[in-house]
């Protein structure tokens, strides 16, 4: 008997151990497709001279679509986030607006694992007062870019001068052949002049030259 007892006590140990190894090979799939962030653009913590443009965050392995999201909170409350989230194989990403308040931002994000189930973390980053300045430096310069051409000097060129000037030459076609055209002007205008006076000399002439019939 004690024999038998042994040997039941010993097949239902196995028996045991048998089904937790199962439950855990069964279960290690679903473990091992849970996401995992290994890398950001900015890295939580960081203290940055130059604002970022970006958030990119890249996990172990893909993710899911639906339901992925990055919002990104400034020292004053404000959100920095623009546009919609990028997904791309294992990495999520979305722009941001400029940052024109110097602090500590947040950056929290949910994403959707390979196994289905959400992800959500914060991390944080710090800009300075000189990253600020650069920013707002770099949008006064793009805000005060003039408008229209240049000219062979480089300088821009008003629109409007060019669009006066561009009728004036259709309403005066002399003009627009410059110093020449006053030239050929001139000429054309001294021939006239001479032609008059030829043609008007010519004329008391012809009429004092023919003599009347019958005065002879």
């Amino acid at each position: 008997m004690p024999h038998a007892f042994t040997a039941r006590r010993g097949a239902i140990t196995l028996a045991s151990l048998a089904a937790s190894l199962l439950i855990g090979v069964g279960l290690a799939p679903a473990a091992l497709a849970h996401n995992t962030l290994i890398d950001s653009s900015p890295k939580d913590g960081a203290d940055l001279d130059s604002a970022p443009g970006e958030v990119v965050l890249t996990f172990n392995t893909t993710v899911n679509e639906g339901g992925n999201a990055i919002v990104v909170t400034g020292p004053d409350g404000g959100n920095y986030e623009e546009g919609d989230v990028r997904l791309d194989g294992p990495t999520v990403s979305t722009d941001l607006k400029p940052l024109d308040t110097a602090g500590e931002y947040t950056i929290a994000y949910r994403i959707i694992s390979a196994d289905g189930h959400p992800l959500e973390e914060q991390l944080t980053f710090t800009l300075s007062e000189e990253g600020v300045a650069d920013g707002e430096a770099a949008t006064e310069d793009g805000d005060t870019a003039a408008p229209g051409g240049a000219d062979d000097t480089g300088n821009a060129e008003p629109a409007d001068d060019a669009g006066d000037r561009n009728e004036t030459a259709a309403t005066d076609p002399m003009r627009s052949l410059g110093p020449v055209g006053a030239v050929i002007g001139a000429i054309a205008i001294v021939a006239l002049i001479v032609i008059l006076l030829v043609r008007m000399r010519r004329r008391p002439d012809g009429q004092g030259g023919q003599n009347s019939p019958g005065t002879d």
